[in-house]
């Protein structure tokens, strides 16, 4: 599949795999604000983990031209996409991570969705109340088209060791954001407890499956000396459970 370049109001484009997927993350990115708005400063560093095709990490550098991103997304075609999105908006100094963070390093299956590859993830037994909201919205024929699947192996590191590496002039994170389809606590775990004083701001959407609890999630938070607060996702939370969590010291 290629990609298409979409035009939004306000004079914003970007190429993406599903137009109907990069107007509902447009949506909730520069719209709804799902990941916060609070003011990071002039030069903030900022993480952005499932970054899929870069509107997060476009908004923040429009939001802050001052801040330094890494952005990590593990699907290759999404991440050629993300890839193709900072050269249209002739960004040169967000660097893309094309690994998955996880809790321990190595090597996992991941399910990528052609149709719809922002829904791509780890825990694709997680899905089955989306695809059932998907039949009985639209059919389950288009169900079946939406969540027909292509199995990836894709390498996994955790934020700690990552950021270690690449980026160790790094004292403060200012915005860890994590929108990684159930995999939340994994990308939690894999933050060394040395390395959570020097996170200020969290920002996720938490799935409630059966692997990630937002219950969990915040009390995580919580236990890290965060202050948290959580709301339902405001397109997707009275439907399928989702929630916005955001936490800060």
């Amino acid at each position: 599949m290629s990609p298409t370049l979409i035009e939004f109001d306000g004079g914003f484009s970007c190429y993406a795999l599903s137009e109907i997927e990069a107007r509902f993350i447009h949506q909730e990115v520069f719209v709804d604000h799902a990941y916060g708005d609070e003011d990071l400063g002039e030069a903030p560093f900022i993480v952005d983990v499932g970054a899929n095709i870069g509107l997060f990490s476009l908004n923040m550098r429009r939001r802050y031209p001052g801040a330094r991103i890494v952005a990590y997304e593990p699907a290759p075609e999404t991440a050629c996409v993300l890839r193709r999105n900072l050269e249209l908006h002739g960004i040169t100094d967000i660097t893309v991570h094309t690994h998955a963070l996880g809790a321990e390093a190595g090597t996992a299956a991941f399910t990528y969705y052609p149709a719809m590859p922002g829904n791509s993830t780890f825990y694709p037994e997680g899905k089955a109340r989306q695809k059932q909201v998907t039949a009985e919205l639209l059919g389950a024929e288009q169900a079946e088209a939406s969540f027909a699947s292509n199995p990836l192996t894709v390498g996994v590191e955790r934020l700690s060791r990552s950021l270690a590496e690449h980026h160790p002039d790094r004292a403060v994170i200012d915005l860890l954001k994590i929108d990684v389809e159930g995999a939340e606590l994994d990308v939690l775990a894999g933050i060394d407890e040395t390395d959570w004083a020097r996170i200020r701001n969290v920002a996720l959407e938490v799935h409630n499956t059966a692997v990630s609890q937002v219950d969990d999630v915040e009390e995580l938070l919580r236990d890290k000396g965060m202050t948290v607060t959580s709301e339902p996702h405001p397109l997707l939370g009275q439907v399928l459970g989702v929630c916005n969590v955001r936490a800060c010291r």
